[in-house]
């Protein structure tokens, strides 16, 4: 088997074990406008995670995804199948990429376009999206690869430092790295190595998400319970101040001056 082959089995093997652990159906939520004319919304599974984010002109919003709507079979799959592509690299900028392929991988498609039919002909086609690396200006870069179009293909380069998206752009077909070849020269991770791999960035997901929605404690709560509560720098200062202030008090009123 050659190592072309052998990440094609690897894709579909992940593939198979992640999306059956995948909680379904998502649904859609959106949050209070913060800009005019503008949609924030999440699309949420079962368990309260948020499994991607977008920002879209309202009537956009509402006719792709209408709030409190269940996601589509096909939204789903799409996300998990570019995940299980992205899991067997070692390329670090597709390391560093994967929080925001498990965020923000959806609002990349509303560049190519904006009507609902055409979004589920993109997430619909098995063929995409895939990773690789397309030639700008005689550098290859790495990117994703969302759909092809009279042999112009829309790829979002990916910032080797921080794995950020950059905006859609067509190019060529011609521009792509021969696909065969060049995973034929990567590490590829094995199955359990790929499916661990995933499991790694979903947990910090999950786990930032948590840590996003944590109340900070009030001072009387780290007074009372202060194993359980964490402060702020500010407050925890203001606190031990608190606390030396009162000791002199009573220690002054204990000597009698």
């Amino acid at each position: 088997m050659s190592n072309y082959e052998h990440y094609q089995s690897t894709v579909e093997q992940v593939y198979r074990a992640i999306i059956r652990k995948v909680a379904k159906p998502w649904h859609i939520e959106y949050l209070p406008s913060i800009e005019e004319n503008l949609q924030t919304l999440r699309l949420v599974s079962p368990q309260g995670t948020i499994c991607q984010r977008l920002t879209l002109p309202m009537d956009s919003a509402e006719k792709c995804w209408p709030n409190q709507s269940d996601v589509s079979q096909q939204v789903t799959e799409f996300v998990v199948r570019g995940a299980t592509r992205l899991a067997p690299l070692r390329q670090s900028a597709f390391r560093n990429n994967f929080p925001y392929w498990l965020e923000t991988c959806l609002q990349q498609l509303h560049a190519l376009c904006d009507v609902k039919e055409k979004l589920t002909e993109i997430v619909s086609n098995a063929r995409f999206p895939f990773p690789s690396q397309v030639n700008i200006e005689g550098n290859y870069l790495p990117c994703w690869v969302w759909s092809e179009d009279q042999g112009y293909m829309a790829v979002s380069v990916v910032d080797r430092r921080t794995g950020r998206f950059t905006g859609v752009r067509h190019v060529e077909s011609k521009q792509l790295i021969d696909q065969e070849r060049w995973l034929g020269a990567q590490v590829i991770d094995s199955v359990e190595e790929a499916v661990d791999t995933i499991e790694h960035y979903v947990s910090e997901l999950v786990q930032s998400q948590k840590k996003d929605a944590f109340e900070e404690p009030s001072l009387a709560d780290a007074i009372n319970n202060p194993c359980a509560a964490t402060l702020s720098p500010v407050a925890s200062v203001a606190l031990t101040m608190a606390v030396v202030a009162g000791f002199f008090i009573t220690f002054k009123w204990l000597l009698g001056f």
